[in-house]
């Protein structure tokens, strides 16, 4: 069966709500799934209770995908200082591949670019090679590395800062 590709007018983002928090749980606990069985630990992701995420709905930093009527990703915004966060970045299985995360981490980009920020940071655990590619493509390059919790952590930055262009004076 060969899986429809859908335009960014088929998919809609916007702000998560509170009702929509079991959803928003929902697709992280699916997503995360896999990366859970490379690390040695449970990823943050998955240990975030119900209360934990709806204060971050409340607080306007979580985002949704959806599809038709249904919700089928999301991700959390964050904006400190000039430096804009991504994170929590999660699409169904039945929907990846449908350019989904790329919808959210676009939208997240102008969001943010909008909001102020010279540069969005993400963080992606060192072992899940398919979350740097993904971020590779889409213009972000690593700027170090760490560990926490013993697990190898990649930041990966963008910059938001077109190049000025300067004009040579007349000679």
């Amino acid at each position: 069966m060969v899986s429809a590709i859908y335009n960014y007018a088929d998919i809609l983002v916007r702000r998560a709500e509170i009702g929509e928090v079991e959803a928003v749980r929902a697709i992280i606990r699916e997503a995360y799934a896999g990366v859970k069985r490379k690390l040695s630990r449970e990823p943050g992701a998955l240990r975030e209770g119900l209360d934990k995420i709806a204060r971050h709905i409340q607080m306007g930093n979580v985002y949704v995908a959806i599809v038709g009527n249904e919700i089928v990703g999301t991700m959390r915004v964050v904006l400190h200082g000039g430096v804009g966060t991504i994170s929590r970045v999660a699409v169904r299985k039945a929907y990846r591949g449908r350019r989904i995360g790329t919808a959210l981490v676009e939208y997240a980009e102008n969001l943010l670019n909008h909001m102020g920020a010279k540069c969005i940071e993400i963080e992606v655990y060192g072992v899940i090679e398919e979350q740097r590619d993904f971020y590779n493509r889409l213009g972000y390059k690593e700027t170090g590395r760490l560990v926490r919790e013993g697990e190898e952590i990649v930041v990966m930055q963008k910059d938001l800062c077109e190049e000025e262009i300067v004009e040579e004076e007349p000679l």
